[in-house]
């Protein structure tokens, strides 16, 4: 966001010049690297014009700290009048040019201490964006708070005013939305939302805008949701292939829970985005109605703050109430993963990846993954969860799973036609893999462990008696053990 900040915020204030300086360097703290803070022209000019030599001096090198606003609207004569009446004096004039700059939008939010300047704030209709120093620094704080959330390392998270609204990504989104240019301007840039967006070679190949609403109203007969809730403001993928729409899912399930978020929602136009509302409906979220101007269809996916106690299978149960596990029937697997696979498979714990490589597998973009190897065992069921322990250099289970579905197939085709869209393996290494019958695991990944737990934890604990060599089935009292070492809390467990 680019924050501009009002003459007085700069001009040292008797007693209270300590304490200014202090909350200064708490809005420079917070803004550093995520926000511009910004001065007016006019408000160098209006220091100059102080008398005091000293303070003068020692104001313009605090000004130094700052970023001059480019290109100021022109403020004529008739336009100040229309605005905010005849100025009285010289201050007057600066107060108008730097309300009327945000009024342009040159920038999002305004802070003074200039109660004048917060009068007329309110009677132009710009109050909500003119603050004081301590409003804006639990502003910044609150936005801090919601913005710092896990990233998939393909994924940037960027304040929308930094998007190029002219970008080509942008044209589809005009042609079905006339006045999609005013609101983004007026709802995205203004209001300081966010976007998750992949860049490609500078083009920009998906994006989501979202943000935080409470208690929002959502469909036409008024129905509503309670507490936080996430929109997904604008969905939009280019690029095919790649899974990013699975990928921003994992995002947008991440973030809510990262937050204590329990509701996401989106609207979706009817018959126009078939393949949104499939994959919407293949990870739980629900048709809850039309959309309050009664035009799309609102999709919701509730994410309960406590794992919910119903009869729903385990895999349906994930499917639901994701990132939530049930522990009933079902078994724990322990699976043990080579490096090179694991760092395909879950990037999110690698320092790097490229979403675009062309030798690079999308499966890492996914929630719904496979697995292949040749282990004994024959019995794995849907429902059951899986714990991956990766080998060699780590040697700790890192991240778990739900089965979606357990296939035992020698044939390369077959194999290689269940999970194309999911897999690590290249085509080439399921041919090499010819001949023999091969277990394939297709599931859907949960998350990333807090805690990773160490072969020789597991070994301390009795979950394990010698090396993990081979997939193997674990008792419910192990798999019990297991999770509460690895602090894994969203899961019921009945009898």
């Amino acid at each position: 966001m680019r924050i501009l900040i009002d003459t007085n915020i700069l001009i040292p204030m008797e007693d209270s010049s300590l304490e200014i300086d202090s909350k200064l360097a708490e809005l420079s703290r917070l803004a550093s690297g995520k926000h511009q803070i910004l001065y007016h022209p006019a408000s160098k000019d209006d220091i100059k014009r102080d008398k005091n030599e000293n303070r003068k001096k020692s104001i313009l090198a605090r000004l130094n700290k700052y970023i001059e606003l480019e290109s100021p609207p022109a403020l004529d004569e008739n336009t100040e009048v229309e605005f905010f009446g005849t100025p009285k004096k010289d201050n007057d004039r600066v107060d108008n040019l730097i309300l009327f700059s945000l009024h342009r939008n040159c920038v999002h939010w305004l802070i003074t201490h200039d109660q004048g300047i917060h009068k007329k704030a309110r009677e132009i209709g710009e109050s909500d964006r003119v603050y004081d120093v301590t409003q804006a620094i639990l502003a910044l704080r609150e936005i801090d708070q919601e913005h710092n959330n896990r990233l998939h390392p393909s994924i940037q998270n960027i304040p929308c005013h930094s998007l190029n609204i002219k970008d080509i990504f942008f044209d589809s989104l005009r042609s079905d939305y006339k006045e999609f240019n005013s609101w983004f301007d007026d709802k995205c840039c203004k209001e300081g939302r966010f976007a998750w967006v992949c860049i490609n070679d500078s083009n920009i190949d998906a994006l989501c805008i979202y943000k935080i609403e409470r208690n929002p109203i959502v469909t036409t007969d008024k129905r509503g949701l309670s507490g936080k809730s996430l929109k997904l403001c604008t969905f939009k993928v280019n690029k095919t292939g790649f899974k990013i729409g699975e990928l921003f899912l994992k995002q947008t399930f991440n973030y809510a829970v990262d937050n204590k978020i329990e509701n996401i929602y989106l609207t979706v136009a009817p018959k126009k985005q078939e393949m949104l509302e499939n994959l919407l409906l293949d990870f739980g979220f629900v048709l809850y109605g039309v959309d309050s101007k009664g035009v799309d269809n609102v999709y919701l996916k509730v994410i309960p703050s406590l794992p919910p106690k119903t009869d729903d299978a385990p895999l349906n149960y994930l499917i639901k109430y994701y990132p939530r596990i049930k522990l009933h029937e079902n078994k724990g697997i322990l699976v043990p993963i080579l490096p090179q696979y694991h760092k395909v498979l879950f990037p999110e714990l690698e320092i790097q990846s490229d979403l675009f490589n062309g030798s690079s597998n999308s499966a890492g973009n996914s929630i719904k993954q496979a697995y292949i190897c040749a282990s004994p065992i024959n019995s794995i069921s849907s429902g059951d969860i899986l714990f991956f322990y990766r080998t060699k250099d780590r040697k700790s289970v890192t991240t778990y799973g739900v089965v979606d579905q357990f296939i035992i197939e020698s044939e390369a085709d077959k194999i290689y036609q269940w999970v194309a869209k999911r897999t690590v393996y290249s085509y080439s290494e399921i041919l090499e893999m010819n001949g023999n019958a091969k277990k394939v695991i297709l599931f859907r990944l949960v998350g990333h462990l807090n805690v990773e737990v160490s072969y020789d934890k597991l070994k301390q604990l009795g979950i394990v008696t010698g090396s993990i060599q081979s997939v193997t089935t674990l008792s419910k009292e192990n798999t019990i053990k297991l999770m509460k070492e690895a602090n894994i809390n969203d899961c019921i467990i009945s009898n």
